[in-house]
This record gives structure tokens, C-alpha cells and sequence, in this order.
């Protein structure tokens, strides 16, 4: 049928099937090698896909990683690859999806998705339409989900949580909800921008630097946070969840890196080998016992508060080093274009100010001296009764510091249920205390930020302490 491309697969019925690929773009050709066996005459490339797919039993991940962009994406989710390259236009997200691309994403996966999101990846017709094949892996997974009694219990609970307040000012994406995601949208990004119209046009003054710094916090604490990951998707329009995203722009980087290295590495793998949050210290900060050892680790609990103030440049800067340089020279540009001076000093001081609250208010969740750091787990733990070991909260009795840091203080309920608005953190840590407790799991909550910040500097001595 004038095809390029031919391949001979054999279903698990014994019929032998010839697959090609036609050499008009457009059609694409199923058939049989006899006249018995004609599956259909022209078929479309879907079809082409699914009886090549249903060949195979096995992908390795250095296969799936290769399949990494928006024309060719796959995705493991609980051990087993899936061709969603045509399915990210039927996503809710879109090219939310893509961030997983390559990878496994069974972590985002769980945390993101509800009961029913669940069931359609087990249906047969998404499975017999997009199921490639399970996942031969080199060394064991990390975390277990089929076992995960912890996390099963948290779901179900919370699920019925919110089904108990549905058509209620407080459901999700209700009025309360929606009050505050749009004033804060406005207020934060109001103040962004006139910070950063002072800083690069206007009196470019030390106090308008930090006050800028403070609002690159506010917005990535309430603002693109939560909207990368993916608090806005269901219940608010395309483009103010995009444009939530892209607020990520005023800390000189884009969303794109952010979700790539915080959802898909940090929240996945939180505090384990796998964790680009927890190990970008090294080799200046030893954080845990498999951290190698330096003779100046000893001193550590001195110096790194004048080396966290760097975290802008490192973390986010140094990741995306050509738009964080068109960045600097746009606003250099309109600078000297528009007020007759450079602004690199400015831009110096907002990036210390921003990096320094980040890990101030961010770092010490995971790394302080109750959270538990896994290296390589060599049982395999439910990956949910992971996350409350490795995270804690702190000042949970404050709505103010809450409302302020966007639920980064309730890092536990964030963690597992990361696509739910921190609005409703409160009435889900009581559900979550009470389901660790039965389960015997420790939650970690410190009363006030200075007891976190305490149990923070007590790992650091700890780390520094001789071997």
C-alpha cells in the first residue's frame, strides 16, 4: 500500500498483522498479510500506534526518556509507560501533562488526582487506547503506592471531607476560595509591579530593592507556587492559570524549570537522594549522614547564613541561564533607556533579599532535626507515609502567617495533597493528624517558627559534628 515503513507483529490471538506507515502523511494503514485478516483500509495513525504497542510487554526507562517532548511524550505512572502524546490536548491541564514527560510522575500523579481521576488510568479504554507497556528498571522504585495504607486512608477521608462541603462557600473552588486566590492575584501583583517599575525607571532606592525582594516572595508563594501546581486547572479560567504561572517571570526564571525541578524531583522524591532541593547545598552544607564530610562542615552552622542569601542565583539562576540573562539585560536596557543609569545593583539586592526568605521560610520544613532524610530506601515505603515523615509544619495556629506564605507553614497537607488550595490546609491537618496518629506515623509540627528555625540550626551542629 505504498508504505515506507513495515513492521510484522503478532497478536496474543496468533493473527499476524502488517503495520505500516503510508507514504502520504495523512494515512496510515492497518492490515493483514491475507485477504482473512483485514482490519481496516485505510485506518487512522491511532490505530497504527496501538497494534504496535500491543506487541510489546516491557520499555525500559532509558526508552521512555526519550520520548520527552510535546510531539512524542510519555509518561510511567505506577510502573507502566503510557503514550499520552495525544492526550494532553484532552487533559484538563494541557500542557500541564508535559512536565512529566520522560519520566515517571507516579508521585505527582497520586498527590494531584482524585478517586475518579485514578479510575480513568485504570479504565480499559484509556489503558487499551495509551498502555504501552510495564517498566524494567535498573534499580528498584523508590516508594510503594499499591500498599500505601497511610496514604489510601488520607484520600478517602479527605475526598469525603470535600464531598461534605460541595455547593458550600468552603468547597473547592468555592466562594471563599475564590475570594482570596483573586485579591491576592491583584494586591501581590500591584505590588510587584510597582516594586519592580521603582527598581529598573523609577528612585531605585535600597528600601524599594528589598521591598521588591519581598514581593518576588509574596508572589511565588501565593501566586505561580500553586498554580504550577495545578491548584487553578479545574475551577478558573485557561488564562489566569497561565498567567499565574508566567508571574514566575519577576524571579527572573520560567515556571517551565520550576515544575520541572520542585514537582517532579522535590515533591517526588522529598528528602532522598532523587530530592534537587535537599542535596544543592553540597559541598558546603552537610545536611545528612550520607553527605560527605569536610573538615569546615564543623563551622557550618556560622557561615551558611551568609551563604543562603545566594539561593536566587544558584537555585534559579544559574538553572536557566539565558532567560535569567535576557532577564537582567531587558531591564538594564529600559533602565538606562528610560532613567539614564544600569540597575545591576538593584537586581543584586532584590535577588539576596528573595533568596534568603526563600530558604528562611521554605528549607527549614524539610531540613531540620524531626524530619526524616531517606538516602536510597531499601524497603519500600507508601510513598504518602513518606511525606509526612519527611516534612513538618509549623505555626499552624496562625491564619495571618498562613495567609501570607500561601500554607507553605502546613508543608505536610501541601505535600500529599499538593493540588488543593492552602484555604482549606487547616480542616485537612485535622484529618491528617488524626490519620497519623491511628497509623502510628509521626506528624511533625513545630509551635512557632523559631522553634523550626531552633531545629534547623540543631541538624546543622549535629551535620557538623566530626565523624
Amino acid at each position: 500500500f505504498g508504505s515506507r515503513e513495515r513492521f510484522r507483529i503478532q497478536r496474543s490471538d496468533g493473527v499476524r498483522l502488517l503495520v505500516g506507515t503510508s507514504a502520504y502523511p495523512s494515512r496510515h494503514m492497518v492490515c493483514a498479510p491475507s485477504d482473512e485478516h483485514v482490519i481496516g483500509l485505510p485506518a487512522v495513525a491511532v490505530a497504527a500506534k496501538q497494534a504496535l504497542r500491543s506487541a510489546r510487554s516491557s520499555v525500559s526507562m532509558e526508552e521512555v526518556a526519550s520520548h520527552s517532548s510535546r510531539t512524542d511524550c510519555w509518561v510511567v505512572l505506577y510502573g507502566e509507560a503510557f503514550d499520552v502524546t495525544e492526550y494532553v490536548q484532552h487533559h484538563p491541564g494541557k500542557d500541564f501533562l508535559l512536565q512529566a514527560a520522560g519520566q515517571d510522575a507516579s508521585g505527582i500523579f497520586e498527590s494531584v488526582h482524585s478517586s475518579k481521576g485514578k479510575a480513568v488510568l485504570k479504565s480499559e479504554s484509556f489503558r487499551s487506547r495509551y498502555l504501552v507497556g510495564k517498566v524494567e528498571r535498573d534499580e528498584p522504585e523508590e516508594f510503594t503506592f499499591v500498599n500505601d495504607v497511610v496514604y489510601q486512608e488520607l484520600s478517602s477521608e479527605v475526598e469525603a471531607y470535600f464531598r461534605s462541603v460541595a455547593g458550600t462557600k468552603w468547597a473547592k473552588g468555592g466562594f471563599c476560595e475564590q475570594v482570596v486566590v483573586y485579591i491576592k492575584f491583584a494586591l501581590i501583583m500591584v505590588l510587584a509591579l510597582f516594586t519592580k517599575y521603582q527598581s529598573v525607571i523609577g528612585s531605585g532606592s535600597l528600601v524599594n530593592s528589598i521591598m521588591l525582594g519581598v514581593a518576588m516572595l509574596l508572589v511565588i508563594f501565593n501566586i505561580s507556587h500553586g498554580a504550577c501546581h495545578g491548584e487553578l486547572i479545574m475551577r478558573y479560567p485557561t488564562w489566569f492559570s497561565k498567567a499565574s504561572q508566567w508571574a514566575h517571570v519577576f524571579l527572573g526564571s520560567r515556571h517551565a524549570d520550576w515544575m520541572a525541578w520542585h514537582n517532579m524531583s522535590h515533591h517526588q522524591h522529598t528528602n532522598t537522594h532523587s530530592d534537587l532541593d535537599t542535596n544543592r547545598g553540597m559541598p558546603f552544607f552537610r545536611m545528612h549522614d550520607e553527605d560527605r564530610y569536610s573538615w569546615y562542615i564543623r563551622y557550618q552552622h556560622f557561615y551558611v547564613w551568609f551563604i543562603y542569601p545566594l539561593t536566587h542565583i544558584v537555585t534559579f539562576i544559574q538553572r536557566e541561564r539565558g532567560f535569567a540573562a535576557l532577564h537582567i539585560l531587558t531591564c538594564n536596557l529600559l533602565s538606562f533607556t528610560l532613567a539614564g543609569r544600569f540597575c545591576m545593583w538593584q537586581l543584586l539586592i532584590e535577588s539576596l533579599v528573595f533568596g534568603f526568605g526563600f530558604v528562611m521560610i521554605n528549607h527549614i520544613t524539610h531540613a531540620n532535626d524531626e524530619a526524616e532524610y531517606v538516602h536510597r530506601p531499601t524497603t519500600k515505603v507508601g510513598w504518602g507515609e513518606h511525606q509526612l515523615r519527611s516534612s513538618s509544619n509549623w505555626c499552624m495556629d496562625s491564619r495571618v502567617v498562613t495567609m501570607l506564605l500561601g500554607g507553605i507553614n502546613y508543608q505536610i497537607e501541601h505535600h500529599l495533597f499538593q493540588s488543593i488550595h492552602h484555604i482549606h490546609y487547616p480542616e485537612m491537618s485535622k484529618i491528617v493528624r488524626r490519620v497519623s496518629k491511628k497509623q502510628n506515623v509521626p506528624y511533625v509540627s513545630f509551635p512557632t517558627y523559631f522553634a523550626a528555625l531552633c531545629s534547623h540550626t540543631k541538624l546543622l551542629v549535629r551535620m557538623g559534628t566530626p565523624l
